[in-house]
């Protein structure tokens, strides 16, 4: 009878988008009115073309900004970018329950106000489960990396009264695009002062002496990867009916050949903390992970904070324990890293 209900359980996430895909469907004028701030649409989501064009990507891309309560342009607001994960687009960040609550803490004056910037990550721009996500680095299906700091990042600074200080700048990425918010912001330090993931894949290159992916991570057996196997099993869902395999992920953004370990290196998080020389203090870093991730990805957050330790940088490692990698568990976790940022980013001020 498991068994049965499992495979329901299956078939019925294969015939459906992604659960935060469903956000297509939210009436954004509707989804305003009940925000004290408001959502501004740079997409074509909603029955006008309002996207802004990419050079480097050479398309238009969607984009969504929300502006605090009051948004006032007398005033310069701090920046956070919100980063999606795989499986879904910048639809995601229309969640309602998210956004209002996000809402309600700028407004209770539990978080400063700031000006949340939600762009689209996925390669081909579509809202369809099988969009191929970029990882939000410099891929074989464009350099998403490029697109974020050297236009959406200049878009917002033109457009919106937002702080010029890296203090004023942070990221938030969920899942895969924990990845991307975390090398992004290693690598541009210069931009950002903060950053913060939700069950995030800190490092790729994880494994342990065993060559066992799958096991927790202990300083004791711990190993860097230095082969690529595209067959490599990363996560089981509903009793192992459902298994994903690394060349899903990896594959559409590094290719496939037997320099897969070089590229995923230059952008790899764990590997950047000693390429870009991180020191201590440089960086304001949040990671959140499920104590059950279903990618593992609890003991990569680990051993990310471990290698960073070692550097004398300090992370901190937040656990929800007995959560999955999961859509409730991300809109649980979304709020608290919310919060951490509004503690570590430079408050509204006069321009």
């Amino acid at each position: 009878m498991r068994y049965a209900i499992a495979a329901w359980i299956l078939l019925e996430y294969m015939a459906a988008p992604a659960g935060a895909q469903l956000f297509d469907m939210v009436n954004l004028e509707h989804l305003n009115r009940k925000l004290d701030g408001r959502v501004v649409d740079h997409t074509w989501n909603h029955g006008a073309d309002r996207r802004i064009y990419s050079p480097i990507l050479c398309k238009p891309r969607d984009l969504y900004i929300y502006l605090p309560p009051g948004y006032d342009p007398s005033v310069a607001y701090p920046l956070v970018l919100f980063l999606h994960g795989a499986d879904v687009d910048e639809h995601d960040f229309l969640d309602p329950g998210d956004l209002k609550e996000l809402d309600r803490m700028m407004s209770r004056g539990e978080m400063p106000k700031a000006v949340i910037a939600a762009p689209d990550g996925t390669y081909s721009g579509s809202n369809t489960l099988l969009s191929i996500h970029s990882l939000w680095v410099n891929g074989a299906g464009g350099r998403f990396e490029d697109h974020i700091v050297g236009e959406v990042v200049p878009f917002l600074m033109r457009n919106y009264s937002i702080r010029p200080e890296r203090q004023g700048h942070a990221i938030l990425g969920v899942s895969a695009g924990g990845y991307g918010a975390m090398a992004i912001a290693l690598k541009h330090r210069d931009l950002f002062g903060a950053v913060a993931t939700l069950a995030g894949p800190l490092n790729l290159r994880y494994d342990n002496c065993a060559g066992r992916y799958g096991d927790g991570f202990d300083p004791a057996t711990y190993r860097e990867r230095t082969e690529y196997d595209p067959d490599m099993l990363i996560a089981r869902f509903y009793f192992g009916l459902l298994r994903r395999r690394v060349k899903t992920f990896l594959g559409p953004v590094y290719g496939n050949g037997p320099d897969v370990i070089a590229r995923v290196t230059q952008d790899n998080p764990a590997d950047l903390l000693a390429s870009t020389d991180l020191r201590p203090g440089e960086l304001a870093i949040y990671v959140n992970y499920p104590d059950r991730d279903n990618y593992n990805f609890g003991a990569q957050a680990e051993s990310f904070a471990w290698l960073a330790a070692r550097r004398g940088v300090a992370i901190d490692l937040s656990r929800f324990p007995r959560a999955h990698h999961t859509l409730t568990y991300i809109e649980e976790a979304e709020p608290p890293a919310y919060l951490w940022l509004g503690r570590h980013i430079l408050p509204p001020a006069p321009r």
